[in-house]
């Protein structure tokens, strides 16, 4: 089945395509007959009668979908559309909390302290709802995220702070089954030492992977980083190398919290995401570095402004071929064609000077009916999803677990994109 803009799968429409991985693709839509945007995500054609891969996508919704909490992006459909299944998410304007970290870095300057605690005690609420979903019963289901990273914490322009990409989460009833011994899921920048050598993990990893964010942005450096990840797993797994100490800017509240994230005995960690963000709070008012969702808008909306018009202006051309997919077609003479033929597609002036769709040849026979409007509104559809592939990397991941590769205790691990979990899906830029 190959997808295009104007395609409706079940009640939605698609409306341009946004970020696409090995096994899967994001398609920015809309609820049919309205304006509500929504993300979908699907599993490529060529792997979408593979039962594992089936089973990985129904995972996902199922665990994600039931957590409901304001923390964590919303899952608002499951369907299936011939052999295809496709999940409907929140549309979140805004960017991943990686791209706000680049954006810092490329003005020479780190966030500030009181933006990073406050998005990170916000993801800890969105963890614990994860951490506490329960069965109809009441009994826990034991879910770990094993994947909290900068790239799966999204950031929007309201302040909101939405966890994501439950792909490699771990749950005692899991589908897909548990992750067998020997193989290496997850970021290594933020990943446990038990998650590294792949022992039983906990809730408590996801902490570590707080920790680690923290760490990561407060220092400007990961708390345990090599030359390469080979390095980077001995320095993680090496019980007598400590992190470096963080800079005196950081407040020695927040440092201590740190500290208390990134024990390597998961006991002597923090015991929960609701202690950890407690912890960060509690640090942000000894500090007096009360932050608020409002201070983190107003600095994801300075630090980002020109990709956040650029991905309002990539969803305001994707609606106009919408619109234009419902006019009536007209069909013209043979000189009509030619000349509307020729008429440049509207694209965005800053990434395409023009767009010229080839003329027709003397011999070729008319458009049918439906072809010109058609053809001028997927082509403009089609150049929304590049632009927005290669201007925005919209941090949408999807479910999944094929980039897990046996890690011999020797060897260094396969190399690990950032868009992790098979299913594993990102914009071009967002590394």
């Amino acid at each position: 089945m190959t997808l295009e803009p104007g395609f409706r799968l079940d009640r939605y429409e698609l409306l341009c395509p946004i970020a696409q991985g090995g096994m899967a693709q994001v398609w920015l839509a809309r609820l049919h007959g309205t304006e509500k945007l929504v993300a979908v995500k699907t599993i490529l054609s060529q792997y979408a009668t593979d039962l594992r891969f089936q089973q990985m996508f129904l995972d996902e919704a199922r665990i994600a979908s039931g957590i409901g909490h304001p923390n964590v992006a919303q899952i608002f459909d499951l369907g299936e559309h011939g052999d295809l299944l496709f999940l409907v998410m929140e549309w979140v304007d805004g960017e991943s909390l990686s791209q706000l970290v680049r954006a810092s870095e490329r003005d020479g300057k780190r966030i500030p302290v009181g933006i990073v605690a406050r998005v990170c005690a916000d993801a800890c609420a969105g963890l614990h709802a994860a951490h506490e979903l329960a069965d109809k019963d009441g009994n826990l289901l034991h879910v770990v995220h094993r994947d909290v990273s900068p790239q799966n914490v999204l950031v929007s322009v309201k302040g909101a702070v939405k966890l994501i990409d439950f792909g490699l989460a771990k749950a005692r009833d899991r589908v897909t089954g548990e992750t067998s011994t020997g193989m290496f899921k997850g970021k290594i920048l933020y990943m446990a030492p038990e998650q590294a050598m792949s022992k039983p993990v906990d809730r408590r990893a996801d902490l570590w992977a707080v920790g680690a964010m923290l760490y990561h942005m407060l220092a400007g450096r990961p708390a345990y980083g090599g030359d390469s990840q080979t390095a980077t797993l001995q320095m993680l797994t090496d019980p007598n190398l400590p992190f470096d100490p963080l800079p005196d800017e950081v407040p020695a509240a927040l440092r201590a919290v740190v500290a208390r994230a990134l024990f390597r005995d998961p006991d002597k960690r923090i015991g929960t995401a609701l202690e950890l963000g407690n912890a960060i709070e509690a640090a942000l008012r000894e500090s007096k570095l009360g932050t608020t969702s409002r201070d983190v808008a107003k600095y994801v909306v300075d630090q980002l402004k020109d990709r956040n018009e650029a991905r309002r202006k990539v969803v305001d051309l994707a609606l106009q071929a919408a619109e234009q997919r419902k006019k009536p077609t007209v069909t013209l003479d043979q000189d009509n064609v030619e000349e509307s033929a020729m008429a440049p597609v509207l694209t965005s002036a800053d990434a395409v000077e023009s767009l010229e769709p080839p003329s027709l040849s003397d011999g070729e026979p008319e458009p049918e009916p439906e072809s010109l409007s058609r053809r001028r509104s997927i082509m403009l559809a089609s150049v929304v999803g590049v632009l927005l592939l290669l201007a925005l990397g919209v941090a949408i991941s999807l479910s999944g677990a094929s980039a897990a590769a046996p890690l011999p205790s020797t060897t260094a691990p396969p190399p690990h994109p950032e868009a992790v979990g098979g299913f594993g899906v990102r914009g071009a830029s967002d590394r």
